[in-house]
């Protein structure tokens, strides 16, 4: 990882509720086992200790491990250790100083001689045994027992360093993983629909082959221009709403010189959205049934309405028409069991996509997060 990288993961591994809940049982194991022995901590430094020590392990250990100048999530063997010996030698050796230096400096020098008046009484005629006075905290990190116990806290930070990197690396894997599936589904969700959006228009102009050669002519031009636009869009995860726009008075025109003057089209659109970025083809199967169920079907045709405003951070849009609808509860077509699940692939709410009536008009509308750039 590189430094930015590195500096999030170590901020975000500090945020986990395992780590503070790792953190709060050793401190409060260490503290109460203590007790128990009759040795309770009576100076600050003894309080944070258990507590600093296992926080500093979790948060810091795998830091070296994970520390690669590049792209790459975890430092080898050999690397890894290089670097974790002088990382975790200045942060033990540096924590372990500052706690003693105040626990040192809370005894003034070593301990204290007896108070005037109370000098112990001679047994035998001969002087009582004089302790020797507590080392400086200088001399006392140079005691074997602390030497010892900085040679295994070391050897402890640098493996359970490469341990926690470990852990992490195959956690990002797995999420890089999940991510890539999920692109990988919706770009076949969308490829599902390129033909299946050409089906339904060629099976619509079957009729004027017969009955006018001049629209069939006009639609087929129309539908190439449609063609054009779906592979366009066919590669990308991605597209600008006036992308989607444009596709969609593609398919309107081809479906205009079908129905005539029965399909009667509105736009409630903000223009000043079309910058915005969502993944193709989310209007196009809404107008499709709109025209299906609620234009076609009636010998007077009917109204479309397609509209797009923002309200804060969510954008609503979508299809409102006169007549019916598919509505909820009834045997959906594929293109909207497609979108459904595109959407569930997006991670929006499961109720992203709502069908409803508002007085003579039924209105399928999508409420989204933004994306990309107006």
């Amino acid at each position: 990882m590189r430094i930015s990288e590195l500096a999030t993961t170590t901020w975000t591994r500090t945020r986990r509720p395992a780590t503070w809940g790792a953190v709060l049982a050793f401190g409060l194991v260490w503290s109460l086992t203590r007790w128990g022995f009759g040795t309770p901590p009576d100076r600050w430094p003894e309080f944070i200790y258990p507590f600093a020590l296992p926080f500093a392990f979790l948060a810091l250990s795998p830091v070296p491990w994970q520390w690669t100048g590049d792209h790459r999530p975890l430092a080898g063997p050999l690397r890894g250790m290089l670097q974790g010996i002088p990382w975790n030698l200045v942060w033990v050796v540096g924590l372990s100083f500052a706690l003693g230096m105040s626990h040192g400096g809370n005894h003034q020098g070593g301990r204290r001689g007896p108070e005037p008046g109370m000098e112990p009484q001679l047994r035998g005629g001969r002087p009582p045994r004089v302790e020797p006075p507590e080392p400086p905290p200088h001399h006392r990190f140079l005691h074997p027992r602390m030497v010892t116990i900085g040679i295994t806290n070391l050897s402890f930070a640098i493996f359970l360093g490469w341990i926690l990197a470990e852990k992490e690396r195959a956690e990002q894997k797995e999420s890089h993983a999940v991510r890539a599936a999920a692109a990988a589904k919706a770009r076949a969700l969308q490829a599902q629909m390129n033909p299946h959006v050409l089906f339904n228009a060629i099976g619509g102009l079957t009729e004027l082959v017969r009955e006018d050669a001049g629209a069939a002519e006009e639609a087929l031009v129309s539908l190439a221009g449609l063609l054009r636009g779906l592979l366009d869009n066919g590669s990308r995860t991605q597209a600008p709403l006036a992308s989607e726009r444009k596709l969609l008075e593609q398919y309107l025109a081809l479906e205009h010189i079908r129905l005539g003057a029965r399909l009667r089209v509105a736009w409630d659109w903000d223009d000043a959205l079309e910058g915005l970025e969502l993944p193709p083809l989310l209007l196009q199967p809404l107008v499709e049934n709109a025209i299906k169920h609620g234009i076609a079907p009636h010998r007077g045709g009917g109204d479309i309405r397609i509209f797009l405003r923002a309200e804060g951070e969510r954008l609503h849009l979508g299809v409102a028409n006169t007549g019916e609808l598919l509505l909820e509860g009834t045997a959906e077509g594929i293109g909207l069991s497609n979108l459904r699940e595109r959407l569930s692939l997006l991670g929006e709410r499961p109720d992203a996509l709502r069908l409803h009536r508002e007085g003579e008009w039924t209105v399928a509308e999508l409420c989204l997060q933004k994306r990309g750039q107006a």
